[in-house]
């Protein structure tokens, strides 16, 4: 004859172990992501877009919220730097604040150009929040056509 045995286990002890499986599955693609060396784009402000040409290259900096007068770029040799300030928001009279996820911050990004930049050359512009910034490059860096004489 077949004996059932008792269960010595909670029987909801299987939901605890979903939940431990699901913390560790986590966890480790968070180990996956970081030794992949990528930044989530919430660790990175602010995110820009860039494209290259011949001529330069073109930027787009998000920047909501950013009066761009607390905006500064500056291009030196192959070097390009957008710093600012993302100042707070003033709470109402009497109020209390039930979330603030927008935190108020000074930033800095750096991007190393893949040429020498014209410095003396470069436009800021900024619209709807997004900065676009044009480089172009140096003279020297640009790319010559070379004639090829006949002999």
């Amino acid at each position: 004859m077949l004996e059932l045995t008792r269960w010595s286990r909670n029987p909801w002890s299987v939901f605890d172990e979903l939940e431990a499986l699901h913390r560790d599955f986590t966890r480790g693609l968070d180990q996956w992501d970081s030794a992949r060396g990528s930044a989530r784009k919430r660790d990175v402000f602010p995110p820009m877009n860039i494209w290259a040409s011949p001529e330069g290259i073109v930027a787009d900096v998000e920047l909501p919220g950013v009066d761009p007068k607390d905006v500064h770029v500056s291009v030196t040799g192959d070097e390009m730097t957008v710093t600012g300030k993302r100042a707070g928001d003033e709470a109402p009279e009497g109020s209390v604040a039930l979330r603030r996820e927008r935190e108020v911050c000074e930033f800095a990004r750096t991007l190393r150009l893949p040429f020498r930049a014209n410095a003396a050359g470069v436009k800021a512009a900024c619209r709807n929040g997004i900065l676009r910034i044009n480089v172009p490059r140096s003279e020297e860096d640009k790319p010559r056509k070379i004639a090829v004489e006949a002999a």
